[in-house]
């Protein structure tokens, strides 16, 4: 029988052992053990799901702060953040949280299927804690905390301090009041040098995705294969994915391969296994007209984000995911598709909506400097969309049936932390069209709400700050924002002007349509760039079944659709829509001539006019 002391000294040498040098992969290889009611009871087998390799070792990395994963369903993502809270707590023990959808969805993790790991795993069983064991909140192992929230249970996010934290199909999560579920989470995880947040997510619709937004801010790894003939890399998509033309789901299913985008070979369910050993993630980025491209090197980032097809999965069948696409496409619901691609295809759902196209708006350039002040104009605005690093504004001229015309637009570089862009910005604000002046200006106070403040404090008179709301029963409301130290409102101070911007947004839209030869036109100075069309159709708008209109973006900036969107926001509130209509001068319409038009400069106008409509 071992003395009293050798149990303890075993006991002491068993607690101060240094933790193995392994990730969460290799614990789960060498540790977990499926129970028998599990689809593939047994030893735990990585290499079933070979793109969970580098996920694992993202978290090992301390250097990385947020680990980001989109997948489909069926691909072994649950088991994978059971696995990384599993080797945190065995290995690397700091208190934990997971965070889930729902209430339902986290007690049923928490009391069924974690603790089937638990149960199975004799490391973890062993050091968990009799009394917690049920407990549905929380669970300590070896006296470290593990917790659980969902989206929505502020309380519990605030509250309690963690050096890992794993938030759960992050795109069925609800925003509440109480704000962004992973910006709370992250929150949780300053006080540990080796803090970590780590979301997983199927994505949603392009636009209005938050993991796919994530997964845009990290390091953009997507899980590539190498062609079995001509052996060129690409990344497996359902566009890839082919059938016979005119096939129902059946033969879809029997005859579904995939293509080779660079030789053209077809690859069948036999080969997908070779192909996805063979697998491995290819850093990518985004171009100028926001589409995700391969790269060479990734650039150093805090967050290594992940994107696996949901073709990878090895418990679908390329002819599975085929026949459930066909299916969808015969109903052409497009609710059903987006869950299709979504679900199975692991992808991001693209959708236009109404959205006009950007050549569109280059047609609706004219031939007038920029600038300059077009006769017909009556009032001017402007909007001013608030980045971080920078600030985008326009000039719109109205006139008669809110016709407008672009005076100027433009990007202010610089820190909005400092005072050098405010002041940039106080200058554009201060110019005179023609002797003009701009008589009301809308600046987003979204971000740097503190900043907007106190410009506008310090300009007053045509200058405001303003806010986008998603749903407003009216277009244009406003609000006093500053108190005194008691409380009560200042009459002077701050006024906040709140903008329906799903009606603006439509507005703009539906001015961008009018018929050319009408009055109320949107029209552009000839020196509008490529860039600035494409930002102002970067949105669309789509419904939903419960009948809720959202704007998904498809562009990657949409600054100055927001800085039009307060543009039209400022001349609404000053009733631009009541203006007469204004007496035609004699005067040349470009007032900044400042002579007559000659023939010569007319023709040229004329064929800048042409040459725009034509491209």
């Amino acid at each position: 029988m071992p003395s009293a002391l050798s149990r303890i000294l075993a006991t002491t040498a068993e607690i101060i052992r240094p933790p193995p040098e392994r990730d969460a992969g290799q614990w789960a290889e060498d540790c977990r053990t499926l129970p028998p009611d599990s689809p593939e009871p047994g030893r735990f087998r990585v290499s079933r799901t070979p793109y969970m390799y580098d996920i694992y070792a993202a978290f090992a990395d301390d250097r990385i702060k947020m680990v980001v994963g989109v997948m489909g369903a069926q691909m072994g993502k649950t088991e994978g953040i059971f696995n990384i809270l599993g080797w945190s707590l065995d290995d690397r023990p700091l208190p934990a949280m997971y965070v889930g959808p729902t209430e339902k969805q986290v007690r049923s993790i928490s009391s069924d299927r974690l603790m089937k790991m638990f149960r199975s795993t004799k490391t973890l069983w062993e050091k968990l804690e009799k009394g917690q064991r049920n407990k549905v909140s929380e669970k300590f192992i070896a006296g470290v905390r593990l917790g659980f929230a969902w989206a929505g249970s502020a309380t519990e996010l605030a509250s309690h301090p963690c050096g890992l934290i794993l938030v759960d199909e992050r795109d069925r999560m609800v925003n509440t009041d109480e704000g962004d579920p992973v910006t709370l989470s992250t929150a949780r995880t300053k006080n540990y040098a080796r803090g970590k947040v780590g979301v997983f997510s199927t994505p949603t619709i392009e636009g209005a995705s938050p993991v796919w937004a994530l997964f845009l801010e990290g390091t953009r790894k997507m899980w590539a294969w190498q062609c079995l003939e001509c052996d060129d890399w690409f990344v497996p998509k359902l566009e890839l994915l082919k059938w016979p033309e005119g096939a129902n789901p059946s033969e879809a299913a029997a005859q579904a391969v995939l293509v080779c985008p660079h030789c053209g070979i077809e690859h069948d369910d036999s080969q997908k296994h070779q192909l996805e050993q063979r697998g491995r993630y290819i850093a990518h980025t985004v171009n100028d007209i926001g589409e995700v491209v391969p790269t060479e090197e990734s650039a150093p980032n805090v967050t290594e984000s992940f994107w696996v097809s949901g073709l990878c999965s090895p418990w679908q069948s390329f002819g599975d995911i085929a026949r459930r696409l066909v299916a969808a496409y015969k109903t052409n619901d497009q609710d059903r598709i987006q869950a299709e691609v979504n679900t199975y295809g692991g992808e991001i759902f693209k959708i236009r909506g109404d959205a006009p196209p950007w050549e569109q708006v280059r047609k609706l350039i004219m031939p007038y400097g920029r600038g300059s002040l077009p006769q017909k104009v009556q009032i001017i605005t402007a909007g001013v969309d608030v980045q971080k690093y920078g600030l985008y504004y326009t000039v719109r001229g109205w006139g008669y049936m809110s016709e407008s015309w672009l005076l100027d637009h433009g990007y202010i570089a610089g820190e909005t932390e400092f005072d050098n862009v405010w002041i940039s910005l106080h200058q554009v604000l201060s110019q005179k069209f023609d002797g003009r002046p701009i008589a009301r200006a809308f600046i987003d106070s979204g971000f740097a709400a503190d900043r907007v403040y106190d410009f506008v404090r310090r300009i007053g008179g045509n200058v405001y700050a303003s806010k986008g709301q998603e749903r407003m029963t009216q277009p244009l409301r406003t609000n006093v924002v500053d108190v005194t130290q008691k409380g009560k409102m200042l009459k002077a101070g701050v006024q906040l002007w709140h903008i329906n911007t799903d009606y603006y947004k439509s507005q703009v839209y539906a001015r961008v349509r009018w018929p050319l030869d009408q009055p109320g036109g949107w029209h552009l100075h000839e020196d509008t760039d490529e860039d600035y069309c494409r930002q102002l159709v970067s949105e669309s708008v789509v419904t939903k079944a419960s009948g809720r209109r959202i704007w998904v973006r498809h562009y990657k900036d949409n600054h100055y659709l927001d800085c039009e969107v307060l543009a039209f926001a400022a001349a609404s509130s000053m009733q631009v829509h009541t203006l007469k209509e204004k007496k035609r001068e004699t005067a040349p319409e470009n007032k900044k001539l400042q002579k007559p038009v000659n023939p010569s400069q007319q023709q040229s106008f004329i064929k800048k006019r042409q040459n725009w409509m034509r491209r």
